[in-house]
């Protein structure tokens, strides 16, 4: 891992800590940081990744857990149950289909539930992220697998397109980063 990337991953999660609650659907959920650290305050803890292999692994490490492979920018959630939090860190850049996994995201919302994401900023991306990769200070491989980035404007769209609200929106890292919280009405 690059020099930097470890610590704007802990700054990334400290931002999400209080809206982690109840019963939790973590899509990228990488190695389930979430579920180590905060498990008192899960319910329920659904993880989704895109390799099988991975997820075989999350099943064997964390049994009280269920672990699903998704491709999320074409397979449906497909899930038994509705989440009160469902997470997206670091996630939804690296799509190809947003409107999409959104669209299935609101549907496995309860009412009241929230979407909590974090992203990358213009600026982070364009400048400072390109600039870090490029001096060794962040992953290389993270700026080339970045589709789309969203700016406040766009996230007010995307929600209104598949029925959630903007419940807040706030930068952080220098305006590098932004963290934005999603309503189900």
């Amino acid at each position: 891992m690059a020099l930097l990337s470890r610590f704007i991953a802990n700054q990334r999660y400290s931002k999400i800590e209080p809206y982690i609650r109840g019963n939790l659907l973590d899509l990228g959920c990488n190695n389930a940081q979430i579920l180590q650290k905060h498990r008192y305050r899960i319910t329920h803890y659904v993880g989704i990744e895109r390799s099988p292999g991975h997820v075989a692994a999350l099943s064997n490490k964390y049994p009280e857990a269920h672990f699903i492979q998704r491709d999320l920018d074409c397979d449906r959630l497909e899930l038994d149950k509705k989440f009160d939090c469902i997470l997206m860190i670091a996630l939804i850049e690296h799509l190809f289909n947003q409107k999409f996994i959104m669209e299935e995201v609101s549907q496995s919302l309860t009412p009241g539930g929230i979407v909590v994401i974090t992203t990358p900023t213009p600026l982070g991306n364009d400048i400072v992220h390109r600039l870090g990769s490029y001096l060794g200070l962040f992953a290389k491989s993270a700026i080339d697998d970045h589709i789309i980035i969203y700016n406040r404007h766009r996230f007010k769209i995307l929600a209104r397109e598949v029925n959630l609200r903007v419940k807040k929106h706030i930068y952080f890292q220098m305006y590098c980063n932004q963290l934005t919280i999603l309503e189900k009405p």
